[in-house]
């Protein structure tokens, strides 16, 4: 499954909004894909291309006394597109390339 499929199937399926991932000088970069979750939850992909992408659930809340500092209690993880995405769809077995 090539990466446009894939993050048509996370908009489809998984309930992402895609947003473009702007570089330093304006270009498209990669994509931006958000969607919120029940219990105050907020899943957030940034991918540049199929090597390289970046995973977090964050609370969904805003700390006023602190408005620039990361959320405390979140997840994050790095790596290849595919598998960063992986656990977030119930994708069928056989379709990523390991």
């Amino acid at each position: 499954m090539d990466s446009a499929e894939l993050i048509e199937r996370l908009r489809r399926e998984g309930g992402f909004r895609l947003l473009p991932l702007l570089g330093n000088t304006g270009q498209v970069a990669g994509v931006h894909l958000t969607r919120f979750l029940p219990g105050g939850h907020l899943d957030v992909i940034q991918a540049w291309d199929e090597r390289w992408a970046a995973y977090a659930r964050l609370p969904d809340a805003l700390d006023a006394g602190t408005p620039f500092l990361g959320p405390v209690g979140g997840i994050a993880r790095s790596g290849a597109f595919a598998s960063v995405v992986a656990p977030l769809l119930p994708i069928q077995s056989g379709l990523i390339a390991p």
